[in-house]
Formats: C-alpha cells, sequence, structure tokens
C-alpha cells in the first residue's frame, strides 16, 4: 500500500495561528478607538443640537432651559427627556444654569470617562468664554479623545472648535 502524505504540519498551522494572533493584536485596538470616535462624533452632534436649541430657547424665554423637554429638538432614545438630566445611546446628558455636558457612560457610571461640556458664559482668570465647547478626561485611557479632538487647551479642559 501507498500513503500518500497530504495537510499541514503542526509548524505550518503554528505559523499561521501565530500570523493571524499579530494581525488582530494590531487590528482590534484600531478598531475600538474608531468605535470610541464615532461615538464621540455621535454625542457631540446631539451636544450641538442641543446647545442650538438652548440658545434659541434662551433668546425667547429669558432663561437657560434645564431640561430637553420644552426645547424644539427631540431624539428618539432620550430615556427621561422630562428630567434635567437623561441618556442617549452610551452618553448621560445634564443640564446646569450655566449650560450641560454629555458625559460617556462606563459600567454604569461616568466618573472614570470623559465628558463634553457646552458653557453659555464661562470664566477663567479675567477672561470671558461664550458658547465655549470643553472635552475633559478623569482617566488617561480616554484622555487621547480630548487630544485629539482640541483645538487648544484651557486649563485642564480641552476645547474644541474656536
Amino acid at each position: 500500500m501507498n500513503y500518500t502524505k497530504s495537510g499541514f504540519t503542526l509548524i505550518e498551522l503554528l505559523a499561521v495561528v501565530l500570523i493571524i494572533a499579530i494581525l488582530t493584536s494590531i487590528a482590534v485596538p484600531q478598531y475600538r478607538r474608531s468605535v470610541q470616535r464615532a461615538e464621540s462624533m455621535e454625542a457631540l452632534t446631539n451636544l450641538r443640537t442641543i446647545f442650538d436649541s438652548a440658545k434659541r430657547y434662551r433668546a425667547a424665554n429669558s432663561e437657560a432651559p434645564l431640561k430637553l423637554h420644552g426645547l424644539d429638538v427631540s431624539f428618539f432614545d432620550a430615556d427621561t427627556p422630562g428630567n434635567s438630566s437623561f441618556n442617549i445611546g452610551k452618553f448621560h446628558y445634564t443640564f446646569t444654569t450655566n449650560g450641560f455636558s454629555a458625559c460617556r457612560i462606563s459600567a454604569g457610571s461616568y466618573a472614570n470617562t470623559y465628558c463634553f461640556t457646552m458653557y453659555y458664559n464661562y470664566k477663567s482668570g479675567s477672561a470671558q468664554y461664550k458658547d465655549l465647547l470643553a472635552c475633559t478626561s478623569s482617566t488617561p485611557k480616554y484622555s487621547w479623545l480630548c487630544e485629539a479632538l482640541s483645538t487648544s487647551k484651557l486649563g485642564s479642559m480641552y476645547v474644541i472648535g474656536s
């Protein structure tokens, strides 16, 4: 009987597995960064939409809005638009008298992630800033995102736009 050997050797299979592992170790972190950047751009778009609507509300009512309900925008996935804070997607939005913020929710909280904050008026020393959009991060894990989106730095905040 003649046996013909066909198939792959163990060394060849190990080499292929090693190459796949190396490519995966390069691709997965880049994919995660792309997803994080896309999520942050969605939050920025929502924040700017709310901010524009809040400016119109302030012009008409001479006061800052403290909830999404009453503005001329709506989001189908906002969980409690009648409250001063609500969730849209993976971000927690909060209204204050001087603006509002969107913080990334991570494992049920947003303490160790990053936040975008829009200020109607912001004072830093003797300087006054109007309609300021800033990014802050409490952990180095997300500080790259604030740095990548910013145009300048103001104290511990990264300023986005002008």
